[in-house]
């Protein structure tokens, strides 16, 4: 049977029904202080209330937009039969079997991690936003959010589950990937410019500089290099 997912109304109600506890709150709390307390509600007290579901309102603000622009014109459908799956993210088209997933990372609410009975004690807003990052075994990426999924009951078994508090997106492959060659330059960078500060120094010297304890990596990495080549240079004359 071919299930088809995308971003609806259903799954987007879901992911913040936690919140209409809150927002029912309201005029309980008002009604409770007017009839036992004999407080009559006034606008401090209302505005104070209101206030107060908007801050526990702050993640879930946060993680809708996020989610929705992740999975806005993304349609995967999932064929649990033939073991298959395709994906229509704006204009590009994937179809792989399950065979060719890697991992699938579920990313949820931190109380899931917790027997049933001792989770949702305090219905947090955002409680039942969270998202799978699904990795191809040809290191390509995406992430099914729970405005289009349910989280709890994903179309395709987790290989691992990751607990946060607020479920927040991970850094995607590409990003780390752009850091760590940003790094990767940043290095190189440092190296080339110890090997400029030392060039003139006798092998002896380098030789110090790469026992020293008080220099950093990049120095002693430009000794080491600038030692192979002044060798390599004596070897060759």
């Amino acid at each position: 049977m071919k299930e088809t997912f995308q971003i609806d109304f259903k799954h987007q109600i879901k992911s913040i029904s936690n919140g209409f506890f809150h927002i029912g709150v309201i005029p309980i709390v008002i009604g409770i202080l007017w009839i036992w307390k004999g407080i009559e509600p006034d606008f401090i007290l209302v505005v104070g209330l209101i206030c107060w579901t908007l801050i526990w309102f702050i993640p879930a603000i946060i993680l809708h937009p996020t989610y929705y622009l992740m999975n806005k014109g993304t349609t995967i459908s999932i064929d649990k039969d033939k073991k298959r799956l395709e994906i229509l993210n704006n204009e590009t088209k994937m179809s792989m079997g399950f065979e060719d997933l890697a991992t699938v990372e579920r990313i949820y609410f931190s109380d899931y991690c917790h027997v049933e009975w001792q989770q949702n004690w305090f219905p947090a807003p955002w409680r039942n936003y969270g998202l799978l990052r699904i990795q191809t075994s040809d290191d390509h990426e995406f992430f099914l959010t729970s405005l289009m999924i349910d989280i709890v009951n994903p179309p395709i078994e987790p290989t691992t589950n990751t607990y946060k508090l607020i479920p927040l997106p991970p850094k995607s492959l590409k990003q780390k990937r752009f850091e760590a060659k940003e790094k990767e330059e940043l290095q190189r960078d440092r190296i080339e410019h110890f090997k400029r500060k030392f060039e003139k120094q006798s092998l002896t010297e380098l030789n110090r500089k790469i026992d020293s304890q008080d220099l950093v990596y990049e120095a002693k990495t430009a000794a080491e290099e600038l030692i192979k080549e002044k060798n390599t240079a004596a070897n060759i004359g």
